[in-house]
């Protein structure tokens, strides 16, 4: 049983380290296996524990956020994989693994590992420490289970949690980032890929040699919209891909975002990306759309498309 539960644990952290690496551009900053001094012995002790003196780390990046000017965020992650479906008691066993990062997080920041970082790192004026915990299943039945439904409503007791942000992704996340993601770069290959960075009044210093790169924002990581920037030659392509199901105002909704990516540099295709498109059923109503759409130059190079893979099959 412990050799398999190894067996487990050691796929999820491969998953979520490929993820990283290969699928969101963090490949010369992922770090595992990083374990700091607990600064809070009694008060983080597991239950029975005389008390605490380490937190383990599953996974550890920082960046420079394109998002926010001058900012450098780090990302404290935590994995939980499982062979079998995710449990009926969602809620109990997510609150003990969110209190644990929350618990890892504040220990990290007074930390000599999060100084280290920091003093690597120069035309920044502030850094944020955001956790990620990845609850995944392997179990072809909850392949695109959400789990957020029955956990956002989570409540704690005391006020001795202290974080910044904590990202949560389950399967459907996961899927619907790989989904997305792999198969563009599979066709167009890593050095003709870029994610977006749309303005967000943080970042009014954006240029357009700025305005798009290799690395996806931990931000990004909780959206339901990913754009992408895609070069073929001389072609520059926008990709929006949507967790949505394919319906004809978020269809809109998607058109009039395209709008905001100017920036990019002149494009000769929009690719807007639904998780259930079907040609046959759905292209009447991508061409109405289009049809009573005015003043929009580019509607004629807009096409809508599906994206399919699975996470799991690494």
């Amino acid at each position: 049983m412990g050799e398999w539960s190894k067996k487990i644990g050691e796929q999820g952290e491969n998953i979520v380290k490929y993820f990283f690496e290969e699928l969101i551009g963090f490949k010369d900053v992922y770090r595992t296996g990083v374990s700091i001094p607990c600064s809070y012995s009694d008060q983080h002790k597991k239950e029975k524990a005389k008390q605490r003196l380490t937190h383990g780390i599953d996974g550890l990046v920082s960046y420079s956020c394109p998002l926010i000017e001058e900012l450098l965020e780090i990302g404290v992650i935590s994995v939980k994989y499982t062979a079998d479906k995710y449990p009926s008691d969602l809620k109990g066993k997510f609150k003990d693994w969110f209190v644990e990062l929350a618990y890892t997080m504040k220990c990290f920041s007074n930390s000599e590992e999060y100084q280290n970082i920091n003093s690597t790192v120069s035309d920044v004026s502030d850094t944020t420490v955001s956790g990620l915990l990845f609850w995944l299943s392997n179990n072809d039945e909850h392949k695109e289970f959400n789990i957020l439904p029955e956990i956002s409503n989570s409540t704690f007791s005391g006020n001795e949690l202290v974080y910044d942000k904590i990202i949560v992704v389950d399967n459907a996340r996961m899927n619907f980032l790989f989904n997305l993601i792999q198969p563009i770069k599979n066709i167009f290959g890593e050095e003709n890929f870029d994610f977006v960075y749309h303005k967000t009044g943080m970042n009014n210093a954006i240029t357009q040699r700025l305005s798009f790169g290799k690395k996806l924002p931990m931000q990004y990581i909780s959206s339901d919209v990913i754009p992408i920037r895609l070069t073929n030659g001389d072609d520059v392509i926008l990709v929006i891909g949507t967790r949505d199901s394919f319906d004809k105002n978020d269809l809109l909704r998607l058109i009039a975002l395209s709008k905001e990516f100017n920036h990019l540099e002149a494009t000769s295709k929009t690719l807007i990306i639904f998780p259930d498109y079907n040609k046959l059923e759905h292209q009447d109503i991508v061409k109405s759309v289009l049809a009573q759409i005015e003043n929009l130059s580019y509607k004629n190079q807009i096409e809508v498309v599906k994206h399919d893979f699975d996470f799991r099959n690494l």
